[in-house]
Order: structure tokens, then C-alpha cells, then sequence
């Protein structure tokens, strides 16, 4: 089964990584209408915003966080008990039958974290036997080796950038130089994306000389008061069928509809009928 990694070579908030994985994550669960059985994580330290975009954090404190996600997986794991089959009773589910959201580590110790960090690449090595789809929020950057280690097992990494100018010199400059991302599909997008400006995704193109499609996730004010209350779910839900010339939130659903696609496809190959 394919794991799609969301990821920036780059570390600034501006990429928005975190809100793309969720987009994505909710658009398969909703559009594919339960045809894929799909779990969402993350890799961050002591940064719950993924969590939070689903969950509200008095619902989340109220968690039994040592039976919680992948610290419980890595408890599991390390006393030869897990299994793939066993992930989905420490995974939270979002949607029934379609999306579950497996927590981030609760350890807000470096040490500790540096633990989880060693077994996230055999957690989602067992994950991937059971789920259709794995998406995994990474890290940004690529000095760490767990990092590497994720990036090296994902059928595709979806590589988050900017309208920066200087932060697209520097993310396409390390198109052309990172081993990883020649060896691997990548999916460029562009997060909180402003349509009118003078770097539009075709002018981005254009400039750098990339002759494949840059996607986007557009910037909508309801999408991320929506991910800060923990009622992303509930936006895609209400939104799915969003008109794009009537609808205030049209244009975001459907670019991020096409950047879904444009997934779909590209882990196809990896897919297997259940």
C-alpha cells in the first residue's frame, strides 16, 4: 500500500504542511466515499496541529495518552507485540470506515522523542500493511535520519513550498540537487495560496523552468478557523460539493480536489484491491 508523505525542505510555517495533509486527508475520505481505508499522522515534537485541526484540545486532553496513538504503538512495538492489524485500536477515527488519525507522540522530553523518532519508520511500515493509504506529516528539513528514513519508504512525497521568492530559489534548487527527491515521485503545491499575485503557480513554473503542474492549497479563511477548532472534518463534510462560481469556498475545494487526484493517480500503481 502507498505512504504519500507531506514535506518541506524548508522550515517555515509558510509551506503549511500540516493544513495540506489534512485537506487531502479529508477530500480522499469524502470525494472516494469509503473506496479507501486511510490513516493520517505526524512526526512533529510537542506540535499537536494536525490533532487540533480534527479534535478540539479539551476533547484531546481528556485522552488516555499512554493508550493513545504512537506512543502506544511504540510501547507495542518494542515489546514484540504489535501488528498491523492491532494499529487501528490506538487510531482515532474521523470519518468511519474511511479516515483514522493515528496521534502524535505526547513526549515532550527531547530524549524521549529522539525513542519515538527510531520506531515511526517501522510503525508505518506495519501501518502500511493494514491501510489503503498512509499519509505521514513530516519534519521539515532533511538533517534528521528518521526523517530520511520515512521519506525513503514513501511511494510519493508531496513537497510543500511558498510564494516566497527566496524560499522557491531554495526549494527548487533543492529539486535539482536532494538524491530523494530525483529517486521519488514529487508532487509540488504551494500552501495558502494567494491567487492574485505575481507568483502564481504558472508564472512559478515558468520562472524555474519546471514543465510539470505545481498544485495548490489556496488560502480560505474558513478552512483554517475551521482547522483552529478543531472542525476540519466538519468543513469538507458541509463544503464537498462547494460551487466554484457561487461558493465562497469553491476555488479552495477544488484545487485541493485536483491536487487529491493528482495523488490518486500517481500511488495507483502501488494500490492493491482489497
Amino acid at each position: 500500500m502507498p505512504i504519500v508523505s507531506f514535506w518541506s525542505t524548508q522550515d517555515s510555517a509558510q509551506v503549511c504542511s500540516t493544513a495540506t495533509a489534512a485537506a487531502v486527508a479529508m477530500m480522499i475520505a469524502t470525494k472516494m466515499k469509503n473506496k479507501y481505508k486511510t490513516l493520517l499522522t505526524q512526526t512533529h515534537y510537542t506540535d499537536m496541529s494536525l490533532e487540533s485541526s480534527f479534535f478540539n484540545p479539551d476533547k484531546r486532553n481528556k485522552l488516555d495518552t499512554s493508550d493513545t496513538g504512537i506512543d502506544a504503538l511504540d510501547r507495542l512495538l518494542r515489546s514484540n507485540k504489535l501488528t498491523p492489524e492491532n494499529i487501528p485500536n490506538y487510531a482515532t477515527p474521523i470519518l468511519k470506515g474511511s479516515l483514522e488519525l493515528l496521534y502524535g507522540t505526547f513526549k515532550n522530553d527531547t530524549d524521549s522523542y529522539s525513542r519515538i523518532l527510531e520506531t515511526m519508520p517501522i510503525i508505518i511500515d506495519y501501518a502500511n500493511q493494514f491501510y489503503d493509504i498512509v499519509l505521514v506529516d513530516l519534519n521539515k528539513g532533511y538533517e534528521t535520519s528518521e526523517v530520511n528514513a520515512i521519506l525513503q519508504k514513501s511511494d510519493l512525497i508531496v513537497l510543500n513550498m511558498s510564494q516566497s521568492k527566496h524560499m522557491l530559489k531554495q526549494i527548487f534548487k533543492d529539486m535539482g540537487t536532494l538524491k530523494i527527491l530525483q529517486e521519488k515521485p514529487v508532487i509540488p503545491v504551494l500552501g495558502r495560496y494567494d491567487r492574485y499575485s505575481a507568483y502564481s503557480e504558472k508564472n512559478i513554473a515558468r520562472s524555474f523552468n519546471y514543465k510539470k503542474r505545481i498544485y495548490t492549497i489556496p488560502y480560505n479563511t474558513q478552512f483554517f478557523d475551521s482547522c483552529n477548532q478543531g472542525n476540519a472534518a466538519r468543513f469538507f463534510i458541509e463544503n464537498a460539493n462547494a460551487d466554484m462560481g457561487t461558493d465562497r469556498n469553491g476555488f479552495f475545494i477544488s484545487e485541493v480536489a485536483n491536487l487529491t487526484d493528482a495523488i490518486i493517480e500517481a500511488i495507483k500503481p502501488k494500490m492493491v484491491d482489497r
